[in-house]
């Protein structure tokens, strides 16, 4: 069997790891990476770049076996793409550390001919944050942008949700294996994301979601955009190592202003300080590239695109969902809803007191978290959301 060009670039990111600049430099020394992989160990070493413990990798890591993951990702339904691919994001080739390998469920935009913005910040955000995301997401969606963010829980929940809403398309950047199940509750999310967007991750199938990861994996997030905008984050945060990145990157980056003294303020008050912009909506994101995407995007007048930033309420107790079935939902998604309850049910539980298949099941659920009325929770369980 002939070996296909990716299994080199597999086996290029298995010794280096993740978030190495070092393939850029033997792309400058050698013509390609397949005549770096011939010219042999002697040559590696001369080239006084690699550490001892890259270079034993390179000898003993076969290419079988790098070609035998390109055939457990084709079987997973994961395209694999290396710098030398067509569809490579072409900003990622801009960056001083671009990936040696992406993996990819779902359809990535063409970040050539449309504006990709992302949207980061805490986990732990406050109910106005969560809007703020939201909104922000739905009106550049809505305004033909590509939302981008990292499927954490907090901003970029919000961020995704609202743009699935508005109908258009997000990309989620993950720290781990695009298979790996990271954040069981936003497992549907991540389903609904590879249906409308794309999944990505640098990180090989079966790699576990791991605190050093999500720094490493920041860098893609603001190098796959033009703009990155920080909603609420600590002053001391991965958020502003995300925007840090972009300005490195000398991309463009933007500041939702908050409550002074709230500690989630200060990194996007910080950021204003040093001369970001100060952003409200989504169109004061989106006029700044109406001229350099002309015809891709436009500014939204609907009542859903402003956004008005209020303070939030002082820990106020969750209001009761109503029970009043929401308008709009497919005949499954309203007979799931009156089977839920407050606290959390199994999914087979819930199929069997709606009457819904489960293979109809999953799509409801996404329409219903989608809608904000529902949270899912670890082992496929969802329970009416408390606000």
């Amino acid at each position: 069997m002939e070996l296909d060009r990716r299994a080199y670039w597999i086996w290029l990111q298995h010794a280096l790891q993740v978030g190495s600049s070092k393939p850029r430099h033997i792309l400058e020394s050698f013509g390609s990476i397949e005549d770096f992989y011939r010219a042999g160990p002697r040559e590696w070493g001369l080239l006084g770049i690699f550490t001892q413990r890259e270079l034993s990798a390179m000898r003993e890591y076969p290419l079988q076996e790098a070609q035998a993951q390109l055939a457990h990702c084709a079987q997973m339904g994961q395209t694999v793409l290396t710098p030398e691919d067509g569809e490579y994001p072409f900003l990622l080739r801009q960056i001083h550390n671009p990936p040696a390998v992406l993996y990819v469920q779902g359809e990535l935009p063409d970040f050539a001919e449309v504006p990709a913005i992302s949207i980061v910040g805490t986990r732990k955000a406050t109910l106005v944050g969560k809007r703020v995301a939201h909104s922000l997401g739905y009106g550049l969606a809505k305004g033909g942008a590509v939302v981008v963010s990292g499927g954490a829980l907090g901003i970029d929940t919000a961020a995704h949700k609202g743009a699935l809403l508005a109908g258009g398309k997000t990309v989620c950047v993950l720290g781990c294996g695009i298979d790996y199940p990271y954040l069981a509750a936003n497992t549907s999310l991540r389903e609904a994301i590879s249906h409308s967007g794309a999944l990505l991750s640098e990180y090989p199938p079966g790699t576990p979601a791991l605190r050093n990861h999500f720094p490493i994996r920041n860098r893609l997030i603001s190098g796959l955009s033009v703009g990155t905008v920080v909603v609420e984050a600590a002053e001391k945060s991965g958020s502003l190592l995300t925007a840090n990145n972009a300005i490195h990157q000398n991309r463009d980056v933007f500041a939702v202003p908050g409550l002074v003294g709230s500690r989630m303020s200060q990194g996007p008050n910080n950021l204003l300080r040093e001369g970001m912009k100060a952003v409200s909506c989504a169109n004061d994101i989106l006029e700044e590239y109406l001229f350099r995407f002309p015809g891709k995007i436009h500014l939204e007048e609907s009542a859903e695109s402003v956004m008005l930033i209020k303070a939030a309420p002082q820990e106020q107790k969750p209001t009761p969902a109503c029970r009043k079935v929401p308008e709009g939902l497919s005949d499954d998604a309203s007979a799931l809803f009156q089977a839920l309850s407050r606290e959390p049910r199994a999914l087979a539980e819930l199929c069997s007191e709606a009457g819904v298949p489960a293979a109809r099941a999953l799509p409801a659920l996404t329409e219903l978290e989608l809608m904000g009325c529902i949270q899912g929770y670890s082992g496929r369980r969802y329970a009416l959301k408390h606000s």
